[in-house]
């Protein structure tokens, strides 16, 4: 096989499955045939308002690419080739991709906090990512899947290593009272870590009684409006829905000491009152995506041993011809129904 599909960004509002060359594995590299992928909202953004985050004029430092690119962050499958200097995984191992890369030589890199450089980049936004037949991937970043997990339950360890990195960087101890805001994919997520990471209970606010009632099922102990935050008394919030309002409901969400973990990604100014946060000496503290070593392989052990369910999330299941048609226009169209869309590229359409 000398070409395959993949799905190009190639300008705003254009995504189109194409016929291009199969790529080789080069050192250090490995190819994944990907099973399968999951569209997030950073993709659908990409789509809708691009280029964002995609390099248009002037290459990824650490990738050297630039767009057309083939999206697609949230993906798994089997390693069929390495490039020279791999020696595991090998080929015939299935896999998780943390797709983050990085310079490795900066001063956040040397001291190991990867998710700090100033060049981070992630695969499916700075260099081709997983919603195509083939992907080539760095060895270090490519996970062994446990034999437990099924090919599509390891498509979503890459948003849970995001709330797992969220509920790290809250400083999450057993006891301790969270509150999730938002309950998209790494909301349910956040729900599910928290528990299995001891927390004493775990309240959401989500406008979406199905994505309240999932939440619950899933072992939230209580759900309240927006309006009723202050009432829960938290110790870590997690902010996920990426909205001015949302981060306002976290932090009227905490009691005394308590830290808003902010993840969402969004533009709009919040209004949060400095006393709000000096009285009670109240945190807010960013999270940005996830460390393979950590949160990744944390994320793929909790799947592993069945204490974070996956396949509830797994709203629709679409072949890569239907990247568009049936994911990213229903992400746009009806956001309210699909709660993670994976796209299985060695499906027939």
């Amino acid at each position: 096989m000398t070409t395959m599909q993949a799905a190009l960004l190639r300008e705003f509002g254009k995504l189109e499955v194409e016929e291009v060359p199969v790529p080789e594995p080069g050192p250090g590299e490995v190819l994944v045939r990907v099973k399968a992928c999951g569209i997030c909202g950073t993709d659908l953004e990409e789509w809708l308002s691009g280029p964002l985050f995609i390099p248009a004029a002037t290459p990824h430092p650490v990738t050297g690419a630039r767009a057309p690119l083939v999206l697609g962050h949230e993906f798994a499958g089997e390693i069929t080739a390495a490039g020279d200097g791999v020696t595991e995984p090998s080929p015939g191992q299935r896999v998780a991709v943390d797709t983050i890369v990085y310079c490795g030589t900066c001063h956040w890199c040397r001291r190991g906090e990867v998710i700090r450089c100033p060049s981070l980049g992630a695969l499916g936004l700075h260099g081709d990512g997983g919603l195509a037949v083939l992907c080539n991937a760095p060895a270090r970043m490519c996970l062994p899947v446990p034999d437990s997990v099924a090919d599509d339950e390891a498509a979503l360890a890459e948003p849970l290593a995001v709330a797992v990195r969220a509920l790290r960087r809250g400083g999450l101890r057993p006891g301790e009272r969270v509150a999730v805001v938002g309950l998209g994919a790494v909301g349910l997520m956040a729900v599910q870590a928290a528990a299995a990471f001891g927390a004493g209970s775990v309240a959401v606010v989500e406008p979406l009684p199905e994505r309240r009632a999932l939440a619950m099922r899933l072992g939230a102990d209580r759900h309240v409006p927006p309006a009723d935050a202050a009432a829960l008394q938290a110790d870590v919030a997690v902010e996920c829905a990426g909205s001015p309002a949302a981060i306002e409901t976290a932090v009227r969400a905490l009691r005394a000491g308590g830290r808003a973990v902010v993840l969402g990604i969004g533009t709009r100014p919040a209004e949060v009152a400095p006393l709000d946060l000096v009285i009670g000496e109240k945190s807010i503290i960013g999270s940005l995506s996830h460390v393979w070593d950590e949160d990744f392989r944390i994320a793929l052990g909790l799947l592993g041993r069945g204490a974070v369910q996956a396949t509830p999330l797994i709203t629709d299941r679409i072949p890569l011809s239907a990247a568009v048609s049936g994911g990213l226009a229903l992400l746009r169209d009806e956001p309210g129904k699909h709660v993670k869309i994976l796209v299985q590229p060695g499906h027939p359409g």
